[in-house]
């Protein structure tokens, strides 16, 4: 009897962990979408609902510590739990790192001065991507797609130094564009930090699935 109630708890933390993956990617495409159409509305409802995420965040880490005291889990499940409590981390954060993203489009409101985003949209939707086939992996404990997870992040961290320059190099050249273009490389941090994260809960995934604590980032 104890381990079917443990068992149906561990299912409840998965979904709750599965609804904060889907808000973050939401809060990602929308907050990305808000700075590169100068969308002042999306990005307000971006960081209205990061309260949301925080509440929902709060949940998951008192489950997961309640479920440690009350039901002396195994080893199996113990690690089941404590990835959980990694990746719920790990989501939140990244939940912040969107509502930075939506705080530079409301910055910008009436002082745009680069029109072509291009670069800051590819590096966008890969992280998006790179974001939804993690949470994917989770879902399905996919040690593959886990390990395959630093590919994606290493491409990304090419075009943000690709960009990182770009941007440095219209600073030096034109002071009027100073303003947004330092907009946009705080963004673009805030994508390459949302990459690291993506990495840490393949990290999370595989430790969960192997027992084995793996580093994706070497």
């Amino acid at each position: 009897m104890h381990n079917t109630i443990l068992d149906s708890e561990l299912e409840e933390l998965k979904s709750e962990i599965l609804r904060m993956g889907a808000m973050i990617e939401r809060s990602i495409y929308q907050a990305v979408v808000s700075l590169i159409e100068d969308e002042v509305d999306l990005a307000q409802q971006v960081i209205a609902e990061d309260d949301d995420v925080d509440t929902l965040t709060i949940d998951v880490q008192n489950k997961c510590l309640r479920l440690i005291a009350l039901r002396q889990p195994l080893a199996v499940d113990l690690r089941a739990i404590q990835a959980n409590l990694q990746i719920a981390t790990d989501l939140e954060r990244m939940g912040d790192c969107a509502e930075k993203i939506a705080k530079s489009t409301l910055r910008l409101q009436g002082k745009r001065t680069i029109a072509d985003l291009s670069l800051l949209s590819q590096i966008g939707f890969d992280v998006k991507g790179m974001v939804t086939n993690i949470i994917n992996s989770y879902s399905a404990a996919d040690i593959e797609t886990a390990k395959n997870i630093v590919k994606v992040e290493n491409e990304i961290d090419g075009l943000y130094k690709r960009y990182f320059n770009i941007l440095m190099d219209m600073i030096r050249q034109d002071p009027n564009k100073a303003d947004m273009a330092v907009q946009l490389l705080f963004a673009t941090h805030c994508l390459e930090r949302i990459a690291d994260h993506a990495t840490n809960i393949g990290e999370s995934v595989l430790y969960m699935v192997t027992g084995e604590r793996t580093s994706l980032n070497d």
